[in-house]
């Protein structure tokens, strides 16, 4: 692969990691506080821990892809990538609404509460994202990988 495409494909990652984690630290954020007092300080830290957790939860993606196309098997292509986005998007709400939270609360009387009101709230934000993710950024992702 040349360095030019090398690079693009490496800009690309980053800025779609940057964007997730924006956007969910704000939506979760805004579930947790709302937008008044020290919003812009909370949000600053939920951002930090989302980027972090999305660069490792990025690495399970393709053992979930593997696994829903285990169980869903024979079915047409747009089912398989479906499930799979549903599964990712799942997995992806529920880890960075878990560490947005203790990031944000520690672990407060009540706080099993507090995750799932947050995963539960921030989660259509996460299924767009996987959809888009699924049928758009990664079909152009790989387009560009292979024309390298």
């Amino acid at each position: 692969m040349e360095k030019q495409t090398r690079r693009k494909l490496l800009m690309a990652k980053l800025s779609i990691q940057l964007s997730i984690a924006l956007i969910l630290s704000l939506v979760m954020t805004a579930i947790n506080y709302g937008f008044k007092g020290a919003f812009v300080q909370h949000w600053a830290k939920a951002f930090v821990v989302a980027f972090v957790i999305i660069l490792l939860a990025l690495r399970f993606i393709p053992l979930v892809a593997k696994g829903v196309r285990g169980v869903v098997g024979d079915c047409p292509a747009v089912v398989q990538r479906s499930a799979v986005a549903v599964c990712v998007a799942v997995m992806m709400e529920a880890l960075i609404a878990f560490a947005v939270t203790m990031a944000q609360y520690g672990l407060a009387s009540g706080w099993p509460l507090m995750w799932a009101n947050t995963f539960v709230k921030a989660l259509p934000f996460g299924l767009v994202i996987g959809f888009t993710m699924t049928f758009i950024v990664q079909p152009r992702m790989q387009r560009l990988a292979a024309s390298a």
